[in-house]
């Protein structure tokens, strides 16, 4: 139960910086603010709001971020409750043992994306 409410508050962050920087046409970007280059989040708000829409490839343009983040939330979400329903732990067994795999996955795919958004006109 403990894992659902971080992800709650996670959604609920989010929302608020979508409302946030809506209202106020603001660039939350703290890395672009200082260096006046993307980050590999940068323009993950307006995909988001574009998927949110139904516009997948216009979304697919700005990041693709939100896209895997909720690929990878559904398969970890449906995973985790079916875990919780046959009260096991495979989920937990399988982030411990994948530990490393995972985080050099993460750190890639990252840097590929930073790469792509530094390329990105859409951007800036």
């Amino acid at each position: 139960m403990k894992f659902l409410k971080e992800w709650l508050v996670i959604g609920l962050i989010v929302l608020c910086i979508v409302v946030l920087s809506n209202l106020f046409d603001l660039r939350v970007c703290l890395f672009y603010n200082l260096f006046h280059i993307p980050c590999p989040g940068c323009g993950g708000t307006r995909a988001f709001e574009l998927l949110i829409q139904g516009k997948i490839h216009k979304s697919i343009e700005y990041n693709i971020i939100p896209i895997i983040m909720i690929i990878l939330g559904a398969i970890f979400g449906i995973w985790s409750l079916i875990d919780y329903k046959r009260k096991r732990k495979t989920l937990k067994k399988f982030l411990e043992k994948n530990k490393m795999f995972l985080i050099i996955i993460s750190i890639i795919f990252t840097i590929i994306i930073w790469i792509i958004n530094i390329k990105n006109p859409l951007l800036y």
